[in-house]
């Protein structure tokens, strides 16, 4: 593969990755920020705005992130070691959760009046999401160094 294409490549799966998991911890302090310092209910339209937003780049990260880790594990890497394949583990485990937040749990959540069991979830999961992130970014950075 020529150098410049890897390059790229490489630039692709790393702005993916950071969109992905800095979006996250936008939610995150911006959440808590809004429920703890704000208090103001006429922010929430606002926050749902920004996650429906979010959603769509963050899958288009997510596959992104797909492609061009299946071609640079092969192409440049050589394949699987253990870091790897915790990575790639956590990766799978994600994806079904995200799926169940973005596209069930969370536009229910945003439906409730007021907050309930559904938001309760929506944060739970997210959270959950935005802590497998940080560790596949942990496994990410093991495997190339």
């Amino acid at each position: 593969m020529p150098e410049m294409l890897t390059l790229f490549i490489i630039y692709v799966h790393i702005l993916s990755a950071f969109y992905w998991i800095g979006g996250n911890l936008l939610f995150f302090s911006f959440g808590l920020s809004m429920r703890h310092i704000f208090k103001d209910p006429s922010l929430i339209p606002g926050f749902r705005a920004l996650g429906k937003t979010f959603r769509i780049g963050s899958w288009i990260s997510v596959f992104l992130l797909i492609i061009t880790g299946f071609v640079l594990l092969f192409k440049r890497w050589g394949g699987f070691n253990t870091d790897m394949i915790i990575k790639v583990s956590l990766f799978l485990f994600l994806l079904p959760l995200k799926i169940l937040h973005d596209f069930f749990i969370a536009p229910k959540a945003a439906k409730e009046e007021p907050p309930g069991f559904y938001f309760k979830l929506t944060l739970f999961i997210a959270r959950l999401n935005l802590f497998i992130l940080l560790l596949i970014l942990y496994f990410s950075i093991k495997f190339v160094r």
